[in-house]
């Protein structure tokens, strides 16, 4: 009996060991998500979202995006926590946290990873977290990390950037351009050292883009020579963009692979091209969203 006991007692350990050992794979795994998500997220929010603090004393993150692209604004309602997603005139929607508790989970998640002047706006909401709700967080300072590191560009692509495709008779250029106003209108400051950042990584030069329509004038970066490219396509296949914007960006190399295998300018190349084109943008009418099951 003792001899029986004896092996119960060490399957019993084993099995402890072997339950511990999967809680702390799923909690390293969970926390890997969230310092990519955190990265993604806060180049998202830099890019196309706003952090406010209402007259009421409440604090609103909320993230405006293109309508096709709810599902990317459900799948991150569905991960972070309590919100909602309000459709807005045009062609937008607009996912909101107001909730204290989810407001708790996503500051922890993008401090320290900012790298705009928006930082002014999450420096303001985590004094109001501490101050208002008991919390004891510091205000990291802008992440100077290397871009190619992690997922920040591609959230701040998401929100801002384009992919498109040039196909004529005499040339045919893959083109990649993405846009930010050059002053930030709640503090003044410019966008110019975030931006130049970007360029010195692709390996572009930044220019200026004056918006009769609008009251700022916009930095432009636009990415068209090949090794630029290659650079970009580097980064993209490591760090993925998660909206629609990387379907686009699919049919992009698709055609960008023609150019390089110097077939472009074949029947077939430019059948190719062709599709890529016609499924991209405001062309694109079918949607696959597996990439979002990361």
């Amino acid at each position: 009996m003792a001899k029986k006991y004896k092996n119960f007692k060490s399957h019993s350990s084993l099995l402890k060991y072997s339950t511990n050992k999967n809680i702390n794979n799923n909690t390293n795994n969970n926390k890997h998500k969230d310092q990519i998500l955190g990265y993604y997220l806060a180049g998202l929010i830099e890019g196309d979202g706003n952090i406010n603090l209402t007259k009421k004393d409440q604090a609103v993150i909320s993230i405006t995006f293109n309508s096709k692209d709810r599902p990317l604004a459900e799948k991150l309602l569905s991960y972070i926590g309590q919100g909602f997603i309000q459709k807005r005139k045009g062609n937008s929607v607009v996912l909101i946290f107001g909730a204290v508790k989810t407001i708790k989970r996503i500051v922890p998640l993008i401090n320290g990873k900012f790298r705009t002047p928006k930082i002014h706006q999450l420096y303001l909401l985590i004094d109001w977290l501490n101050k208002k709700h008991s919390m004891n967080l510091d205000k990291l300072p802008l992440d100077n990390s290397p871009l190619h590191n992690n997922s920040w560009l591609a959230g701040f692509i998401d929100a801002d950037g384009c992919f498109y495709i040039r196909n004529s008779l005499k040339q045919i250029i893959c083109k990649f351009n993405l846009e930010q106003r050059m002053i930030y209108p709640k503090t003044q400051e410019s966008y110019e050292s975030i931006l130049g950042q970007i360029c010195l990584f692709l390996n572009v030069k930044l220019f200026v883009r004056a918006r009769p329509d609008k009251k700022d004038s916009y930095y432009v970066i636009r990415v068209e020579n090949q090794n630029s490219i290659k650079i970009l396509r580097g980064y993209l296949d490591n760090h993925s963009l998660l909206s629609s914007k990387h379907l686009d960006y699919l049919e992009w190399i698709r055609a960008f692979n023609e150019i390089i295998n110097k077939t472009h300018f074949t029947e077939e190349g430019r059948k190719i091209i062709c599709c890529a084109k016609n499924n991209m943008n405001n062309k694109r009418t079918y949607f696959n969203w597996d990439h979002l099951n990361f």
